[in-house]
């Protein structure tokens, strides 16, 4: 490989986008995946024939990066999709969409003290004013841990509005529990409520079809080990399917969880492994379901359910593909039956005894299905955040020519995804420029 080449290690939604950047600025970038096709939790799989997302299906209208990006892969139009959600409140459906939000917020909020509602409309009015504000890092949320410290919202809002309003956020996007999750990252979970949402009519294959054509992708390829020469990350050492290989780079980019990337470069520096063992990722089963006939209404398009169900949330896969369900297994309860090794077959026949006690569903009106389980699925963050990125900069430093990106970074949503990767390739031209000023200057010596 090319010393002037630069490699991506994994191809999700942020090595996507730095692989994007970085082409986009005339680098030379090879993305590397260690499954069989690109795009990880976004990669489509197949219902029957049909490709489907488990991840990645609902985009933002504020998602600017990502709607760019698909633009510049083609025609990929879009379908309004918005925003639905119900959940059990006093034995009735309580909704929250488009055509109620205000009303429905407002029922929401009832349920929680004065100090619950005084301190979540000032969240929310800092996410509103400043959408930096709902990327992990926020202006405004570093100086409230600083004021008051990092807290798990349990310790911030009452219980019942955790329940009622925190929980439903939280175990949908990060697969934790209010007692799991802190004050100082919740921007990014209400940047994910206050939006509005679309999605790709054709869903992401054509995407990530495009985007392959590219420049080259090394599939079925596991980093073993960094490469470290004088000090520098030089290459990788890679294992596929011909055994172990050396590879040389002009620098490597790590856009795998933080829990995969703390292997990667736990031999080279043992305490930036460990900074990165400080963020915490919980599973995630989720399983797309066809049925003969139609499960939820137009008025009620989604169910999310409380912690004493294995099942998250489960909802209509389009809005008018009320027929085709997607069952999303998080959550502290969901993980104990993950953990016992419940099959998909048993997961979905205990969503819909759960979704039956509301709505009507029959496991026989089922057609087909696809499950997919991710032991690495969700990513509920670290506390302090300001403290950490300040560790990780400072470990990072110790290894010139390595660079560190992904859904820990910004946050978890596409767009946050993309922020990091944009920010990480920025972070890689600059480190480029120093490089070749340096080599100038001694030139010139």
């Amino acid at each position: 490989m090319s010393l002037h080449t630069y490699a991506v290690v994994g191809s999700g939604a942020t090595g996507i986008a730095v692989t994007y950047y970085l082409r986009q600025r005339g680098f030379n970038v090879e993305l590397i995946e260690q499954d069989d096709a690109i795009g990880g939790r976004i990669r489509p799989f197949l219902l029957g024939e049909r490709p489907v997302q488990l991840g990645g299906k609902n985009i933002g209208r504020t998602y600017r990066l990502f709607r760019e990006f698909t633009a510049a892969m083609g025609n990929n139009p879009y379908e309004f999709f918005g925003l639905n959600s119900s959940q059990v409140q006093n034995d009735k459906l309580l909704t929250l969409d488009n055509s109620r939000r205000v009303k429905a917020t407002l029922e929401f909020m009832s349920q929680g003290t004065p100090r619950d509602i005084w301190r979540f409309w000032n969240v929310c009015g800092a996410v509103m004013r400043n959408m930096q504000n709902g990327l992990l890092g926020g202006p405004y949320f570093n100086d409230l841990c600083r004021r008051m410290g990092d807290q798990p919202l349990s310790e911030y809002f009452s219980s019942k509005f955790c329940q009622v309003v925190m929980r439903p956020m939280t175990v949908r996007m990060n697969g934790a529990e209010p007692d799991e999750a802190y004050v100082g990252n919740l921007g990014s979970n209400l940047r994910m409520v206050l939006d509005t949402y679309d999605q790709l009519i054709h869903g992401m294959q054509p995407v990530l079809e495009q985007f392959a054509k590219t420049g080259p992708v090394r599939l079925n390829s596991r980093v073993e080990s960094l490469i470290v020469r004088d000090g520098r990350v030089a290459g990788l050492r890679l294992r596929d399917s011909s055994g172990v290989q050396e590879k040389e780079y002009a620098g490597v980019i790590l856009a795998t969880p933080a829990t995969i990337s703390s292997k990667i470069v736990a031999s080279q520096n043992s305490q930036l492994s460990e900074i990165l063992d400080t963020v915490n990722y919980y599973p995630v089963t989720v399983v797309v379901a066809e049925y003969a006939r139609d499960v939820f209404s137009k008025k009620v398009r989604a169910l999310v359910f409380n912690d004493t169900y294995p099942i998250s949330n489960a909802g209509a896969y389009g809005i008018n593909e009320r027929n085709v369900i997607r069952y999303t297994f998080s959550g502290r309860t969901g993980r104990r039956y993950m953990k016992d090794g419940a099959t998909p077959e048993e997961l979905i026949r205990l969503a819909e005894e759960a979704l039956n006690q509301y709505i009507p569903i029959s496991g026989s009106d089922r057609i087909k299905y696809v499950a997919k389980y991710h032991p690495v699925g969700l990513c509920a963050y670290t506390s302090n955040y300001n403290q950490f990125a300040n560790n990780l900069k400072t470990q990072l430093s110790q290894l010139p020519g390595l660079f560190l990106t992904g859904d820990y970074m910004k946050g978890a949503s596409l767009e946050a995804c993309f922020e990091a990767g944009k920010a990480c390739a920025d972070q890689v031209v600059q480190a480029q420029e120093f490089q070749v000023s340096q080599k100038s200057e001694l030139a010139a010596i």
